[in-house]
């Protein structure tokens, strides 16, 4: 199941970007990811909550947009401002 690591590989990408962020919390991460990419979105959706779990991002919600191609990328990320809500 590569879901699980590319899960955990966009956990930690998420994670780099909430110190240039600032004192925010994500609430949903919007993925964008194509036919050709060889993910199966439910896996992946499932395994992004195995993967946030006990992460700074832990409990945000993935959201997946279909793609063209074999497109697999962060679109959004919606944030709020504070601290998550634990």
């Amino acid at each position: 199941m590569h879901e699980l690591s590319i899960a955990m590989s966009l956990v930690d990408a998420v994670c780099e970007e909430l110190p240039r962020l600032g004192n925010v919390s994500v609430r949903r991460v919007l993925l964008r990811v194509g036919p050709l990419a060889g993910v199966s979105s439910d896996a992946l959706a499932f395994a992004f909550e195995v993967a946030s779990d006990d992460s700074p991002i832990a409990g945000a919600r993935l959201e997946i947009e279909q793609a063209d191609g074999s497109d697999l990328e962060i679109a959004a990320l919606e944030v709020v401002d504070g601290p998550a809500d634990c």
